[in-house]
């Protein structure tokens, strides 16, 4: 006769009863464990008393703004320009076209590139679909303005720079989307 826990042809009756026995013991030695758990779970009276764990010595991490992105590098598009894109909230406040101080430093640093570039000088500005499509598109001209006053200041000579405000252009309405809210420096 075959049978699934011993070879074929041992039918003998003590080896046909081991499966439940491994069964009980298992249940046996369960139920024990669980009563030692148990045990160990209960208190007297004189065990009352609660006592708090020592105070924690861990100091704070220290969390430091993330660094402007390097301005000074280029993708280059389809159609042969070249692009440099940042987002808005590393060079300006919200809903403001005044830079961060850090920014008008980070800007100045693409200046060689585009001295050295023979072309014109887009500056896009981007908003998200927050607010009224005619503020947006004011926000994003002034922004663009300001990018291009630092250029200028920089040395860079102001009729090669073209400065255009795209607005909440393609941005869902009322979508605080921050990837689009940027600027881009786009080499023609």
């Amino acid at each position: 006769m075959y049978h699934a826990n011993h070879p074929t042809g041992d039918v003998s009756p003590e080896r046909r009863h081991i499966p439940v026995v491994r069964t009980r013991a298992g249940a046996v030695l369960a139920a024990c464990a669980l009563a030692v758990v148990a045990a160990g779970c209960t208190s007297t009276s004189s065990d009352t008393k609660f006592t708090p764990a020592a105070p924690g010595s861990r100091t704070l991490p220290s969390v430091a703004p993330f660094a402007l992105p390097d301005l000074n590098s280029f993708i280059r598009l389809p159609d042969g320009s070249l692009m440099s894109s940042v987002n808005s909230d590393y060079l300006f406040d919200v809903g403001s076209d005044k830079l961060v101080p850090d920014a008008a430093a980070e800007i100045e640093k693409i200046v060689p590139a585009i001295q050295t570039h023979d072309g014109p000088v887009q500056i896009l500005g981007f908003t998200d679909g927050v607010g009224t499509d005619s503020y947006n598109q004011d926000l994003s001209q002034r922004r663009a303005d300001a990018v291009k006053a630092i250029l200028v200041g920089a040395g860079v000579k102001a009729s090669l720079l073209q400065a255009i405000g795209k607005g909440s252009d393609g941005a869902p309405a009322g979508v605080p989307d921050s990837t689009r809210r940027k600027v881009e420096i786009v080499l023609k």
